[in-house]
């Protein structure tokens, strides 16, 4: 039974696919409870070491990490559905798959790039990282 779902989001296009997808998973199944993870791979110490202060940095990833969350809450609000928002910094498929593995997840939803079978060889992606590291099911949406 799905009882936590996590949609990893980098407010790009697909990602707004795979909120899509987890609103209506989430109508589909209502004692299910959703969160909307965004990673910023640029982190504090970075953003510390080229010169910005820890407040610069928190400021600027709050009004980013809201900007971009709009779409997707919207999406969830429209529907009367709760969601949950947490922002990490790291690694962003590590983060995913960490958080997803401490707050026991059901099922991760997210989008892919769509990058090509070469491309994506060699590059790697964040869904592919994903579903080789998660404990959990992963939804890909395209």
């Amino acid at each position: 039974m799905i009882k936590k779902i996590l949609l990893a989001f980098d407010g790009s296009q697909n990602a707004l696919r795979a909120a899509k997808f987890a609103v209506d998973l989430q109508k589909s199944i209502p004692e299910a409870r959703c969160v909307i993870i965004i990673v910023a791979s640029f982190t504090k110490d970075e953003a510390e070491f080229l010169g910005a202060s820890a407040t610069e940095f928190d400021n600027a990833l709050q009004i980013n990490t809201n900007h971009m969350l709009q779409s997707a809450m919207e999406l969830f609000k429209s529907e009367g559905l709760k969601v949950e928002k947490v922002t990490l910094q790291g690694d962003i498929a590590q983060s995913i798959v960490a958080y997803a593995g401490e707050h026991n997840i059901d099922l991760i939803v997210m989008g892919t790039r769509g990058l090509g079978n070469v491309k994506g060889m060699l590059l790697g992606s964040v869904s592919n990282k994903v579903i080789h590291l998660a404990h959990c099911p992963v939804t890909v949406v395209k």
